[in-house]
């Protein structure tokens, strides 16, 4: 156990959907995983490690056309991590192999178009890329004193974003990746309410002392292309912190959407007090028995056994075990400001002079 009490996004997801989950997993508490992965690939989490590269900003100088196929390279190499971290203790079946090659196939396609489209519309310049970082909170009643537990353990929230970059009038903002299969975009409500981007965003400005302009929900949408070139549409709506923009097609949306400092106050003040909650001695412990959520849970199994009253401890010995590692897997992308090894190797050999 560490000398502060340090909580994650995840975590307070957790809390929010199920607290009996949550006790299970969160680090804080029983720190359960389980041993084997749920699933051979996440599409998403690939498609972001692609993204992570694309606009890594010791790169972004770089002629695209040398990025390009780096970007696909780290796709790639997502995906057969992944797939090689699920076959440690099992075999791929000819179904589970060919729904890995057919994305394999569809998220490079996928890439492929988005360098089409992003570059007539990337008019930033990325400063941050998946940094990961600590922030204290402060106490909603005194701004000035920080948050401890009971015991008098300072709290501690753990940050990743996906991007922070400085537009042509050197404004910051937080940029979103967003993957999805839905036909349809979502509203725009619902990424004015974006739990996640408000946490970052107050969490980015407590941690480098900087004001955000606002984020930018960068959506790409896994569907068939149609022929031709793709047909862009321009929004422009009034928000409470200034002109929201979007411009997407079939496949692409991407939203600028200037931020309030008073909602991203709000959602620090709701940050902190949900951790007020989490740390608080009394707690309850219960379920939300719901099957929206327990049919993609992964402590699935030993809820039902306490359920029904059964002892849930062999299943949690043979299937669970105590989290190894830590927040970030070495070799990825990562600290303030991402390093990649490998990247920086081809940095010192690429040919200079070469034109975007």
């Amino acid at each position: 156990m560490s000398v502060n009490y340090v909580a994650r996004p995840w975590e307070s997801k957790l809390f929010q959907r199920c607290r009996r989950a949550w006790d299970l997993a969160a680090r804080e508490r029983q720190d359960y995983e389980p041993i084997e992965p749920a699933q051979v690939f996440d599409f998403g989490e690939a498609i972001h490690d692609a993204l992570d590269v694309y606009y890594f900003p010791g790169m972004w100088d770089w002629g695209r056309a040398i990025v390009r196929p780096l970007t696909l390279a780290g796709f790639e190499k997502s995906m057969r991590r992944q797939r090689d971290a699920y076959t440690q203790t099992r075999e791929l079946s000819a179904a589970q192999l060919q729904d890995w090659e057919q994305h394999l196939e569809r998220g490079t396609g996928l890439l492929e178009r988005y360098f089409a489209w992003a570059s007539e519309i990337d008019r930033f310049t990325p400063i941050q890329v998946a940094s990961q970082f600590d922030i204290a909170l402060p106490d909603p009643a005194d701004p000035e004193r920080g948050l401890t537990t009971a015991e008098g353990r300072p709290l501690q929230y753990r940050v990743r974003i996906d991007l922070v970059v400085i537009d042509d009038h050197e404004l910051y903002w937080l940029v979103e990746h967003r993957l999805s299969s839905d036909p349809h975009w979502p509203e725009l409500t619902a990424l004015q309410l974006d739990e996640q981007a408000l946490t970052r965003s107050w969490a980015w400005q407590l941690g480098f002392l900087a004001k955000l302009e606002g984020t930018i929900h960068n959506e790409l949408r896994v569907v068939a292309p149609a022929a031709g070139k793709p047909e862009v549409q321009v929004r422009a709506v009034p928000g409470a912190g200034g002109i929201i923009t979007q411009r997407s097609t079939e496949s692409f949306r991407r939203t600028h959407i200037p931020r309030t400092g008073l909602e991203i106050e709000r959602r620090g003040i709701a940050v902190a007090l949900e951790m007020q909650d989490m740390t608080d001695p009394l707690l309850r412990i219960y379920p939300n028995l719901s099957w929206e959520h327990c049919s993609r849970c992964a402590y699935r199994s030993p809820c039902l056994a306490m359920t029904q009253g059964a002892d849930e401890r062999p299943i949690l010995q043979v299937g669970y075990r105590k989290r190894v590692g830590g927040d970030f897997e070495l070799g990825r992308l990562g600290s303030v400001w991402g390093f990649v090894p490998e990247i920086h190797r081809v940095a010192e050999h690429r040919a200079p002079g070469t034109e975007q």
